[in-house]
């Protein structure tokens, strides 16, 4: 089943655009450069613009291939590939709570969709329980992070579940690359509630999810930025995505390691769009 996935995705990353095209990017003079030299990498000849909308083009790069790989994959390989997918849902409602759109999911698609509208989407199904608990304090705080929070707390959970119905031979290395990925992300989100937040330790446990180490030291914790999330992100993914190749830890990885990507596109775009200076943009796209 991998072997029909892993070549192909092998082949994609080889497009990917390098950390000097990425310079690049950042150099560029303005948004039109930025439009230009983008569509001449070989990410965008690969999956060529059809309509001038480049933010929602680069998302769903990520997302049609996701749809792609899934249908080739079956069994528990298949289930735990569609919890994953349900992060494109996960950033959709993030997009909008912080009053953008969403580029993925077509019933959260709607023009001007407000946060009363989320709360009707949302009050059933999968994020039922996770939205009514950080709605419920939202409306006492007025902090879209008490949101967010309790939306991440459930989806790795339920990724991680997901994890354990996979052959017994690709459970705990696959289950091992999500619990790093928590601990960073959680190690993120202690320097960013201590730095904007103001929290003191023992008010950041509910605010983090509660699998992996670093959840039970808060105290010893002083989290890392975002950039250096990044690159530890970048180094582990890419060592996975090379070296276990046939697993569903490397199509995993891999789909981190995109994402990654255009991420950082996405961001530099953004920063084009505002005018930003070169060195702050530099620090946004993680690449000082």
């Amino acid at each position: 089943m991998y072997y029909s996935v892993y070549p192909k995705l092998r082949a994609i990353y080889s497009i990917l655009p390098t950390s000097e095209e990425i310079g690049v990017l950042i150099k560029s003079h303005g948004l039109s450069g930025f439009n230009s030299y983008i569509r001449s990498m070989n990410l965008l000849k690969r999956f060529p613009i059809e309509k001038y909308n480049m933010p929602r083009h680069l998302t769903h790069i990520s997302f049609e291939l996701s749809i792609s790989v899934q249908k080739r994959l079956s069994g528990s390989s298949s289930a735990f590939f569609e919890a994953y997918r349900r992060i494109y849902e996960l950033k959709d409602i993030k997009s909008i709570l912080r009053g953008g759109r969403g580029y993925y999911c077509f019933f959260l698609e709607k023009e001007d969709i407000n946060i009363e509208d989320l709360n009707a989407l949302l009050k059933d199904g999968f994020w039922k329980n996770a939205w009514k608990k950080g709605y419920s304090r939202f409306k006492d705080t007025e902090r879209i992070v008490d949101i967010e929070i309790q939306l991440d707390q459930h989806y790795y959970y339920s990724l991680l579940e997901a994890a354990s119905g996979l052959p017994q031979s690709e459970r705990e290395e696959t289950r091992e690359l999500i619990l790093f990925l928590i601990n960073l992300t959680n190690r993120n989100w202690i320097y960013r509630l201590k730095k904007y937040y103001k929290m003191e330790p023992y008010e950041l446990k509910r605010f983090l999810i509660p699998e992996g180490e670093v959840c039970q030291r808060i105290e010893d914790e002083e989290g890392i930025k975002r950039e250096e999330m990044i690159k530890e992100f970048y180094r582990l993914f890419y060592k996975d995505f090379k070296m276990r190749m046939f697993t569903m830890r490397s199509i995993l990885a891999f789909f981190l390691l995109l994402d990654m990507k255009i991420d950082q596109l996405l961001s530099i775009y953004y920063a084009k769009l505002m005018h930003i200076e070169e060195e702050r943009i530099n620090k946004i796209a993680g690449m000082i």
